[in-house]
């Protein structure tokens, strides 16, 4: 019977429950601050991120557009020509602020009818659309400035001049122009449309970064988690804003997609080390730029909310998707959604990682260490012929108080003091390596030695076996409560951390001793339980006795041993 109990005890079978418990609680926690894990893994691999590649319109940037100045002056009949641009369905956050702008300015465009029209995509930073007033039509074009002043004729150095000044100062801008063409072109395709158009002007619009963004950046960057934007933006509006919030400094150099496309992948593996702003990108610009990253060493965890994000997303190491403004594709190929598209919460939720696999390591050391022990305490008494120091009984009470322990309490642990500043784990490090197999084989052996001198100091009383298996369960209660809080932390004291912080081990150590005492003194319960009454004398000599053996692993701490 002490035979089978004890393989029940010793196999590990509530490993797996401990893991699902660490990785799904902590799923929960970052749910409730806007981060949906959509598979539980990515709770623990995104504590390992290296670099994090980010949109930065909504995700650095606040995306509230406001339109703040035109180019030239005349924004009534830049406005004007600009509405022409607009479809009637899903207008980008720019686009509302044209079609606010316009009411404002009271400006009524006649009623008209789209005939055709070219969306954004496909390598194109544009759209265009063909509009029929009365027995008129009209193409009008509005996008990325330099493809629009491809478009056009007689586009002059003050009007780039112009373009340089507004971007530099981190704005976003888009160019408009226009054309009459007749109602047989009106079927050309637009490639051979969009040729000779009318400069109309450029629309300025500001797009603040969020707050707290910069601090964040900072912070992540001390931990060892670089931040790389990626975005179709301006390379001028791209530095600017990366300037604003610390991703890059002066000196260093914006790629744009273009530079990009001429780069060989060893090339752009060497370049994503240095350049940390990417301008005027495409999804395939972002999908090589992760695996150029990812062929460094680098865990990159990656924004995206397009369809053509796709790609991306699903190579990357964690996929994040953006939830208010990201597509259902997008979110279907991300391992996470961000609720509220905010970089600040992308970086909580890495440090968040971080506390779940430190937890998750905590948890799976102290279990295996109290198996170690318990295994270990039956051999001495193999060895000398002497009576086992626990009955049945026993051994299962003890299994279900270690088990909650390691499933429950080390999931409540709060995160490390050094978390923000210390550099990510190596992922290709596993939970258990030798470093963790060392630290379980030590504890095991501390919290073995410690039962194990109680044990025989009572047979070397000539106590009664009842009495002696009396002295070794309660050892054992006192000594793996003192091993659980001292397991909390492999480096910091438990008196610098604060002896009581984790409420969730405070009530279980309260109700182990409160279950060891009316285990001995409750005479209905020390039957069954094969104990006996002590004195409390003993009983309080047992406690300090396991506080100072097994606190001794305190000195590991004090001794920066374990690392």
């Amino acid at each position: 019977l002490t035979g089978l109990s004890l393989s029940f005890a010793t196999i590990p079978e509530e490993l797996p429950i401990v893991i699902t418990m660490v990785l799904g609680l902590g799923a929960y926690t970052l749910s409730k601050n806007n981060f949906l894990v959509k598979k539980i893994k990515a709770a623990e691999i995104l504590g390992n991120a290296t670099v994090i590649v980010t949109d930065k319109t909504g995700t650095i940037t606040e995306n509230q557009m406001k339109i703040v100045s035109f180019y030239p002056d005349g924004k009534k009949e830049i406005i004007e020509k600009a509405t022409g641009s607009l479809s009637p369905y899903s207008l980008s956050p720019m686009e509302q602020e044209i079609k606010n702008k316009a009411a404002e300015l009271k400006i009524e465009n006649a009623p008209s009818e789209i005939v055709r029209q070219r969306n954004l995509g496909n390598g194109q930073k544009t759209k265009s659309i063909i509009r029929k007033v009365g027995n008129e039509y009209e193409l009008f074009a509005s996008g990325a400035p330099e493809e629009i002043f491809a478009m056009c004729q007689n586009i002059s150095e003050d009007i780039r001049k112009g373009l340089d000044n507004e971007t530099s100062k981190g704005r976003r801008v888009i160019a408009v122009a226009y054309k009459k063409i007749s109602p047989e072109e009106a079927n050309l395709d637009f490639a051979e449309l969009e040729k000779d158009l009318n400069f109309a002007g450029l629309i300025s619009f500001e797009d603040p970064p969020r707050k707290g963004v910069k601090e964040t950046i900072t912070r992540a960057a001390q931990a060892g988690v670089r931040t790389v934007m990626v975005t179709g933006d301006h390379p001028l509006t791209a530095q600017y804003i990366a300037k604003e919030v610390g991703i890059m400094s002066e000196g260093n150099q914006v790629l744009t997609g273009e530079e990009l496309e001429h780069l060989t992948d060893e090339e752009l593996q060497n370049t994503v080390k240095v350049v940390s702003v990417f301008a005027r990108t495409t999804p395939q610009h972002k999908y090589r730029i992760v695996q150029a990253l990812q062929k460094n060493g680098e865990v990159v965890a990656v924004t995206g909310d397009g369809i053509n994000d796709a790609l991306a997303l699903k190579s990357s190491d964690i996929g994040i998707a953006m939830g208010l403004r990201g597509t259902d594709v997008a979110k279907e190929a991300a391992d996470v959604v961000l609720a509220d598209d905010n970089y600040i919460t992308i970086t909580q939720g890495i440090f968040e990682g971080r506390k779940f696999f430190d937890n998750l390591q905590k948890g799976i050391k102290y279990y295996l260490s109290v198996k170690a022990a318990l295994i270990l305490i039956f051999l001495i008494p193999v060895l000398l012929g002497i009576p086992m120091p626990l009955a049945p009984i026993q051994i299962i009470l003890l299994e279900l108080f270690m088990d909650l322990a390691a499933s429950a309490g080390f999931v409540a642990e709060p995160r490390e003091k050094d978390i923000y500043s210390r550099p990510p784990r190596n992922p290709r490090e596993n939970v258990i390596n030798n470093r963790v197999i060392g630290d379980i084989l030590i504890k095991g052996a501390v919290l073995f030695i410690a039962v194990t001198i109680v044990y025989l100091y009572a047979r070397y009383q000539n106590l009664s076996m009842v009495q002696s298996q009396t002295f070794a369960f309660a050892a054992w209660i006192f000594g793996h409560i003192v091993l659980a809080f001292i397991s909390r932390s492999d480096k910091e004291s438990i008196f610098s951390m604060g002896m009581f912080t984790n409420k969730i081990i405070n009530l279980w150590a309260f109700a182990a001793i409160a279950f060891l005492i009316l285990g001995i003194y409750l005479p209905i319960l020390n039957v069954r339980l094969n104990l006996t009454a002590i004195s409390i004398t003993q009983l309080i000599s047992i406690a300090v006795a396991m506080i100072i053996i097994v606190g001794s692993l305190e000195l590991k701490k004090v001794f920066n041993l374990a690392k």
